[in-house]
């Protein structure tokens, strides 16, 4: 007897050696044609360059290189090899040859799905050999380990694994080739699609939801496929790696229960076992309910009416594609098809309705003081990388604060936003708000609102002038680290502080002008004299962070010091920079219609027809305007001030009433 399994044995319980034959002769380009497309892919991708003189540079992902060309074989041939491999299950002449040999079939399923998998993960492997092998050639652009080659041999295998698996299953829940193509391919992308419009159903109907979790996270991890196309910037972790590798196992264990219920004569239908139809009708009702939905109610600006319509007009085109998929024919209307659609369209009205209801009260939730050990409002929440892994946001920084002064403030706020529920209306000012708490049982409550600027002066006023709501609003944590110096820039000037002393000096006056800002100081709109930008050390990866903050009117010392140094004037805009200075009345914006109400020229020429428009010479009226400009706006009253700079740059900005002084009334048309 010789070692390992007898054949006997092999054949009756697990697979059958003459299948597996069979399908490497008949499919084995399906391999030849991924190893060459691999290859390509990576190891020669190695010795590539545009480049006429490159130098080999480190890298630690191996995706990197050529990452795009690698998925576009990787999520195409294990979806073809099932395809192909399982293509008997989907006619009826191969159906009836395979099932009538004297095999069962744990011993087609196991025997194809070995054939499968040697077919598309030999070439993940020897190309993972060849990779290896290339390291130390001459020519290699490229520094990597053996570590690196094992990770990216390991990802790719599990990935490879579960899209040959997931398709395998596919194919036998369905009976048509090109159904199951189209549906693998739906499925890979649906988690993340069907993410994306629940989220934008929730913030139509859900005040407060921050729908911005859901925009502008990274929900390509939702979607197995476009995870992969986004590998380069969002590889693979271990915990995806394992939930692919229990989905396969899962998958399978499936496969191999199903296929043993599986008809002969199902052959042709659009899906195998009955019993899905209900979940695939309502599936399919469900999406096209979401999108039509979501469609009128954004076309006709939330009116009930078209919301309703919109639901109601998607769960009809949905039930009428699914029907028609399913009976393979357009003429579905029977006596029980009406009936059936109002089902069906009354339990995913109150599957959608429940949860934007009243009945969860989600809205009017705001936690107990006591219950919060952590708080962070502002609306640069999502900078702290919070929700996900952001190069450039501040690692290891904790959004949240946890004194209680300050959290007691937001929760004012909150419940004064949600008693009072304003309004929006067009032309009034709103300021952002994310409010996150974090509470004492680990969870954390999240809400997102427009708070308008008039109507809730005292709430603002407690939160903004808080020093907690201060250090996290100007992410004043990056003047605390290693600072090598400052740049301070208008335009065309520009100006670097680098000397330790006055970065020290420079540093602990912009921290203490932030930390007393007052609340006035925070939603004026003045300009800045200038931008500051703080350059940290390099990293250990050699990446410098920057920040920037404002030179604000506001900061009166900072604004003495650097007149002391003498920097001031090197960097600020000053009389002579203008070429000529024209001042009008801002009060034209109800006499243009469409965009003309937003264009200045055409105020101005308005207001020069009208004798209303006067030409400022005076240096000291052109230094008090400097002073006191603030971003312009058509309908914000005051006087628009035309400035034009002699390198032929021209300006718009605002001067209030307030800010009028008699150097500049002097001259006021």
């Amino acid at each position: 007897m010789k070692w390992g399994m007898p054949v006997m044995m092999r054949s009756r319980f697990f697979f059958n050696s003459s299948v597996i034959r069979q399908d490497l002769r008949q499919h084995g380009w399906i391999g030849i044609i991924y190893s060459l497309g691999l290859i390509f892919a990576l190891p020669l991708q190695l010795f590539l360059s545009n480049d006429p003189n490159p130098e080999r540079r480190s890298v630690d992902n191996l995706f990197f290189i050529g990452g795009e060309i690698q998925m576009l074989f990787s999520v195409t041939v294990p979806v073809a090899a099932a395809l192909f491999l399982f293509r008997y299950l989907q006619a009826k002449a191969p159906s009836d040859l395979w099932h009538s040999l004297p095999l069962r079939r744990e011993h087609l399923l196991v025997s194809h799905t070995v054939s499968g998998l040697i077919l598309v993960l030999g070439p993940v492997w020897l190309t993972a050999a060849v990779t290896g092998m290339v390291r130390a050639l001459d020519g290699n652009m490229y520094i990597y380990s053996w570590a690196d080659v094992g990770i990216w041999c390991l990802t790719l295998t599990i990935l490879t694994l579960f899209l040959f698996i997931f398709s395998m299953f596919v194919g036998i829940c369905t009976g048509q080739s090109v159904l199951q193509g189209v549906v693998i391919y739906i499925l890979l992308v649906l988690p993340a699609v069907l993410l994306m419009l629940v989220n934008e159903h929730f913030s139509m109907y859900l005040y407060g939801y921050p729908a911005w979790y859901g925009s502008r996270g990274r929900s390509e991890v939702w979607s197995p496929l476009m995870h992969m196309i986004y590998v380069k910037t969002n590889p693979f972790t271990a915990g995806y790696l394992w939930l692919y590798s229990v989905l396969s196992v899962l998958l399978f264990g499936l496969s191999f229960l199903l296929y043993r219920k599986r008809h002969v004569e199902k052959t042709g239908q659009a899906i195998a076992f009955t019993y899905f139809n209900p979940l695939f009708k309502a599936g399919v009702m469900l999406c096209a309910m979401l999108i039509s939905g979501t469609y009128f109610a954004h076309l006709r600006q939330q009116q009930l009416g078209w919301m309703i319509a919109g639901h109601l007009i998607g769960a009809l085109i949905g039930y009428i594609a699914a029907e028609m998929l399913i009976r393979k024919t357009w003429l579905i209307l029977t006596r029980k098809a009406p009936l059936e659609f109002a089902g069906y369209a009354a339990l995913l009205g109150l599957v959608l309705y429940i949860p934007v209801s009243g009945l969860t009260g989600y809205e009017n939730r705001v936690p107990a003081a006591d219950q919060v050990v952590g708080v962070y409002a502002g609306d640069r929440y999502a900078a702290y990388g919070a929700y996900w892994n952001d190069e450039f946001s501040p690692k290891g920084e904790d959004p949240l604060t946890a004194d209680r002064d300050y959290i007691e403030a937001v929760r004012k706020l909150h419940q004064e936003m949600v008693s009072a529920r304003p309004e929006h209306r067009q032309g009034m000012n709103y300021r952002e708000f994310s409010l996150v708490y974090k509470l004492d049982n680990g969870r954390t409550l999240n809400r997102t609102y427009l708070v308008p600027a008039v109507g809730f002066e005292p709430e603002l006023r407690t939160v903004m002038e808080s020093e907690g709501y201060k250090r996290k609003a100007y992410m004043l944590s990056r003047l605390d680290g290693d600072i090598e110096g400052f740049r301070l820039s208008n335009y065309t000037r520009a100006l670097s502080i680098s000397d330790p002393q006055e970065v020290t000096e420079f540093k602990d006056i912009l921290k203490r002008e932030i930390l007393n800002m007052t609340y006035e100081d925070q939603t004026d709109d003045e300009r800045s004299y200038a931008g500051v930008q703080s350059m940290g050390k390099p990293e250990e990866t050699g990446y410098q962070l920057y920040y920037n903050y404002d030179w604000r009117a506001s900061f009166k010392e900072l604004t003495a010091w650097l007149e002391q140094k003498g920097y001031a004037e090197k960097v600020r805009t000053n009389p002579l920079d203008f070429s000529s200075v024209e001042i009008v009345p801002n009060d034209y914006f109800s006499r243009f219609t469409g965009n003309d109400r937003y264009d200045p020229e055409r105020h101005l020429e308005l207001a020069r027809s009208e004798d209303r428009a006067a030409e400022i010479t005076d240096t000291e009226a052109i230094s008090d305007i400097l002073e006191h400009t603030h971003y312009y706006s058509a309908s914000g009253g005051g006087y628009l001030v035309k400035l034009a700079y002699r390198e032929g740059r021209v300006d718009y900005v605002i001067l209030r009433e307030e800010d009028l002084t008699p150097a500049i009334k002097a001259v006021l048309p």
